[in-house]
């Protein structure tokens, strides 16, 4: 498993590298598992993990990949949420993981940068990490203080406004209705993950989890909007990596199947919950209902199946007419990776590049010249024939 680009996206979007977030985002650690440690359900993540050999090697070949790039290492201690709350945690029992786990990885200060103070005054880099603590534990009353202590050192501190943010978020009552949720979904997207983002960096997670959590638990999964999608609790699950939350979610949505955008969260929990058979369907259902969209996933850096991605590369580079749109690309695949001709159904479409998908599903998964199939094939889609009879020698 090649996690360089999981990291690439870490470092994008919470400018730090941690460990534990990439297990999340691998998929290798449940959330559920994550929220049953922090709530001390169970005593560490090694009962999260399948392979504890395996989980180390991964981590330790993406701590080799980040000190290439210069980032510089820091330890970090996890603390307990609810119940457990203020109590350290244990990342693993393996002293080597453990140690891998408790360390996380920031981008090297630049000069010039307005939060350089922070790492030259020792009165001020002090004040900050017990702010950044406080809130991190949760703890109203030291996170105020915190502040307040800040202020007295440096009045026109850049972190005074978000810590204040931030406070706020730990005082606002947790959402009982899903009204409720959504005016407080909007103040998560518009302050306080902003707040989190620059005050907290590659911890802001830890702080903003159990705020997503809480407004989740108030949404009705069955309301979506498509003007505004990330209004449905399917967007905040996402943010979270709880991916068995996402599917749910999505699939309490009746006409999840014929909007585009569920479909594509859909598929992309299937895929990190190790169901790629019925990632990659819901995948191909996209490429006919939202091919325009489909294009942009396949083009991003950010799509998970790499298979897919190789197999797109290679369509849009093939010289074959009728050329190779995202209409045709689930036929096109299919002969790139005829595994999938037995695994996945047929489409059923009456359209042309469904009905050359499942003619080569069936010339794939046969015995025999089947001369009709492939006469049908060649008026459907000569170039897509041709390429079956080239693999067959």
């Amino acid at each position: 498993m090649d996690p360089q680009s999981a990291i690439q996206q870490l470092l994008l979007d919470q400018g730090a590298y941690s460990p534990v977030e990439l297990l999340l985002a691998e998929g290798l650690v449940a959330y559920t598992d994550y929220l049953a440690w922090r709530r001390g359900e169970i005593g560490s993540l090694d009962e999260a993990l399948q392979d504890r050999s395996a989980t180390r090697g991964l981590l330790e070949t993406a701590q080799a990949f980040v000190l290439k790039l210069g980032l510089i290492a820091e330890p970090v201690a996890y603390e307990g949420w609810e119940n457990n709350a203020g109590l350290d945690l244990l990342p693993s029992a393996d002293r080597g993981l453990n140690a891998l786990l408790r360390t996380h990885y920031r981008r090297a200060q630049i000069e010039g940068d307005e939060q350089l103070d922070l790492f030259l005054d020792g009165a001020v880099t002090a004040a900050t990490n017990d702010l950044i603590n406080a809130l991190l534990r949760r703890s109203l009353r030291d996170a105020g203080k915190a502040r307040a202590h800040l202020l007295e050192i440096k009045p026109d501190h850049v972190q005074g406004a978000p810590a204040l943010r931030l406070i706020e978020a730990l005082r606002a009552s947790t959402p009982t209705a899903h009204d409720q949720a959504l005016e407080q979904l909007d103040r998560m997207k518009g302050e306080w993950v902003p707040a989190a983002s620059q005050l907290l960096a590659g911890r802001a997670q830890d702080f903003l989890r159990p705020l997503w959590r809480g407004i989740a638990e108030a949404l009705d999964p069955s309301r979506f909007a498509a003007e505004d999608a990330q209004r449905h609790v399917s967007w905040i699950h996402r943010q979270c990596l709880d991916w068995q939350s996402v599917r749910a979610s999505v699939l309490a949505v009746p006409v999840h199947a014929s909007v585009p955008v569920l479909l594509e969260r859909l598929a992309e929990a299937e895929w990190w919950l190790r169901e790629r058979t019925a990632a990659v369907a819901h995948w191909f259902a996209l490429c006919g209902l939202a091919p325009e969209r489909m294009k942009a996933a396949l083009d991003s850096p950010r799509f998970p199946d790499p298979a897919l991605v190789a197999g797109w590369q290679a369509a849009k580079a093939v010289d074959i007419e009728p050329e190779i749109s995202m209409a045709w690309f689930p036929a096109w695949m299919v002969l790139q990776e005829p595994g999938l001709a037995r695994a996945l159904n047929p489409l059923g479409g009456v359209e042309e590049p469904a009905r050359a998908f499942d003619l080569l599903r069936l010339l794939l998964t046969t015995d025999g010249d089947n001369i009709e199939l492939r006469a049908e094939l060649a008026a459907v889609h000569r170039g897509l024939l041709d390429k079956f009879l080239d693999s067959r020698g």
